[in-house]
């Protein structure tokens, strides 16, 4: 057979490390089942772990084609759809699990509707962003790496939602600076009060036109190494001088700091669009 036929290895590099990011988020849900049925908030701060991990497997897996020359359809196929499951639905199961278990200790009764509402709206605008890649990216070259994306990724949007779990639960134990009995309370209501929002703001942001960076290509895409290798000495020593807190701040950041740049450009198309509709 042809070597220019043949299909695509399966059991590529790639394709096993999207395969793991698979089973983070799959790990990461079964943890929120696991969380009610035992009732142990804690199973909720592994679940976020997981899904932290599968952050960086999917980070990996594109670099990692590119690198081995095994870049194919088959593995952005399955890449989306990993995705899907471990950035579409996971973060919010895992973040509503959070506020369905620990807002009646807080004296926080959220609508029961909003609670179903905000995760499902989010998953569907997940899928929706996913299926709008991979149209537009049809008949790119997989052996390039996007440099932006239009809309926010979908890793991009777990981000604030699994950082805010892993802050609740790590606010109190912060050595940064010093946190007392009330200001955690005060800080973990409005976790609790912001998740819905939250993601239903995340779920828009996906599917809007605002061009977004790929986080781990601005990381690695530096000419110069010492830039580079400065970027990652910064990031990873935030995240061990205090990692929920550098995870939510890095997170936050990367998802409205791009809004916050292309709001101007969306305000003066505004009124061109209103002008249309007139004629």
């Amino acid at each position: 057979m042809d070597l220019e036929h043949r299909p695509p290895p399966v059991l590529s590099p790639q394709n096993i490390v999207t395969l793991g990011n698979l089973a983070c988020g799959v790990g990461a849900i079964m943890l929120a089942v696991a969380a009610v049925v035992e009732n142990n908030p804690d199973r909720l701060y592994e679940g976020a772990l997981w899904l932290v991990l599968a952050t960086f497997l999917d980070a990996i897996d594109g670099k990692l084609a590119r690198i081995t020359g095994t870049a194919s359809p088959l593995g952005a196929q399955l890449d989306s759809l990993a995705d899907a499951v471990t950035f579409g639905v996971a973060p919010g199961v895992v973040a509503v699990t959070l506020v369905r278990m620990m807002g009646p200790e807080l004296g926080i009764n959220l609508h029961p509707r909003m609670l179903v509402v905000a995760p499902v709206v989010y998953s569907c605008c997940a899928v929706l962003r996913l299926a709008r890649f991979n149209v537009d990216s049809e008949d790119e070259d997989l052996r390039k790496e996007h440099a932006t994306f239009v809309g926010l990724p979908s890793p991009g949007a777990a981000g604030p939602p699994i950082a805010l779990v892993l802050f609740y639960f790590g606010i109190a134990d912060t050595q940064l600076f010093k946190v007392s009995e009330s200001t955690v309370t005060w800080v973990n209501t409005a976790i609790i009060y912001s998740i819905p929002f939250l993601l239903l703001l995340l779920a828009l942001l996906m599917v809007a036109r605002v061009p977004y960076p790929h986080f781990f290509a601005w990381m690695t895409g530096s000419t110069r190494p010492v830039s580079t290798l400065a970027k990652f000495v910064v990031v990873f020593g935030l995240l061990f001088l205090e990692p929920e807190l550098a995870l939510l701040a890095m997170s936050l950041i990367y998802v409205f700091i791009p809004l916050l740049r292309d709001l101007p450009a969306m305000a003066r198309s505004i009124p061109p669009l209103l002008q249309k509709k007139k004629r």
